[in-house]
């Protein structure tokens, strides 16, 4: 077992043993936040034929090449969804509406507003448009054969869009890690409970369950279990099905820290214990026969920052994603921070941008590890390297932003 080891190092070790996932078939109406598990090759063009831009006139420009005003023949009505195979000819157009398929022979659309005079099947305009104006061409968006996707996406809205305009209905997604959640403390009530001196409510088991979807992973209930190696045990007993435990506390050097010293009794390989890292130092990973597991500390804090550093790229990694290496972004710190030299730190900060789109970030405050308002407050996590105990105002740093908030718009300065 590895102990002591650097952020790279730990983050290095999660990546290097997440195994992909095996993949199913699911509706196109479930696949919002999925992950695309293989390429997608368009079986046709996008759009499938030219259509009208306009609600207007499919015309030939030529027929006004000597008489921009010159009388033409309204000859038909082309409707949205018109199956019809239509020929424009000289002299003639057509009445079109938006979206309508585009007749042969016409090379144009002339929008209706642009109309001078129409007396009975007869019409004339006050302006002509360039060829090809108004028409959307056919596989303007995607051309048949093109690979549209990657594979390893996160299926958003707009993603699911183009899969349905692909016609891709069911849709190949990686199954989802199953993930199992335990909190522990004898000192821990439910949300839902008064609580009694020297108690404190779960906050760990809701807030890491919420990670754990928000990442990607299956995640249908949370554990509680007391500081008791046998009700430890009992859980462990029952965890088989789980790609992924996490635990939050027990995993730390207390009287009573049990988790890894039910592990280890189990027969589990602890690959690294114990990090250079603030907060949480006492991150344990490891696996339980064919589970991995994650044991994070119990203070909630780092709990909520240990998860979005190793649990979520974990996650993701197994998902086949490629948005698994982080920090992401450059910003110019706002204030001055002292750290500890020697540790990597995780400070909660609140990235802006300024009026001229300059990327600047603070810390929330106070960064005490039983904080949780630093997290509510925060929408990205500061990395401080290792080898600094002083990181200057003006300084670039890698950022981390938290996926469920943006950025926070730097307020305005007040004028007199």
């Amino acid at each position: 077992m590895r102990t002591f080891i650097s952020f790279t190092e730990a983050l290095d070790c999660v990546l290097a043993h997440a195994s992909l996932t095996g993949t199913e078939f699911v509706p196109l109406s479930a696949v919002v936040l999925r992950t695309l598990a293989k390429p997608v090759i368009a079986r046709d063009d996008l759009p499938p034929f030219a259509s009208s831009a306009m609600d207007g006139f499919a015309v030939r420009t030529d027929d006004f090449s000597l008489d921009v005003h010159r009388d033409v023949r309204v000859i038909d009505h082309i409707a949205a969804g018109d199956g019809r195979s239509l020929v424009v000819e000289p002299g003639t157009c057509m009445e079109i509406m938006t979206g309508a398929p585009f007749p042969y022979g016409a090379d144009a659309v002339i929008p209706i507003e642009w109309v001078a005079d129409r007396q009975g099947d007869n019409v004339r305009f006050d302006r002509i448009p360039a060829p090809q104006k108004h028409v959307r061409p056919a596989a303007e968006d995607v051309q048949k054969g093109a690979k549209v996707f990657q594979g390893g996406e996160r299926i958003t809205p707009a993603i699911a869009g183009m899969l349905a305009s692909l016609g891709m209905d069911p849709v190949e997604v990686r199954r989802q890690p199953k993930v199992r959640v335990i909190s522990t403390g004898d000192e821990i009530v439910p949300a839902s409970s008064g609580i009694g001196p020297g108690q404190i409510r779960n906050s760990n088991g809701p807030s890491l369950r919420a990670q754990v979807v928000e990442a990607g992973g299956e995640c249908k209930v949370f554990d509680h279990v007391p500081d008791d190696p046998d009700a430890i045990r009992t859980v462990l007993s029952d965890a088989g099905d789980s790609d992924i435990l996490v635990f939050s506390g027990g995993v730390s050097v207390g009287e009573h820290d049990y988790v890894k010293q039910v592990l280890d009794e189990m027969g589990a390989e602890t690959l690294f214990w114990k990090v250079k890292q603030r907060p949480g130092k006492p991150l344990a990973f490891g696996r339980l026969g064919s589970t991995l597991f994650l044991g994070l500390p119990g203070n909630p804090v780092s709990s909520a920052m240990c998860f979005e550093i190793y649990g979520r790229a974990l996650i993701e990694a197994m998902l086949g994603r490629s948005s698994t290496r982080t920090p992401v972004l450059k910003a110019k710190l706002g204030r001055s921070l002292r750290k500890v030299e020697g540790l990597h730190f995780f400070t909660r900060g609140i990235a802006t941008t300024d009026a001229t789109g300059q990327l600047t970030v603070v810390d929330t405050g106070p960064q005490g590890s039983n904080l949780y308002g630093s997290v509510v407050m925060a929408n990205c996590i500061i990395h401080l390297p290792q080898h600094l105990a002083e990181v200057l105002a003006g300084s670039l740093v890698d950022i981390q932003m938290l996926p469920w908030i943006g950025l926070t718009p730097k307020p305005e300065t007040p004028t007199a």
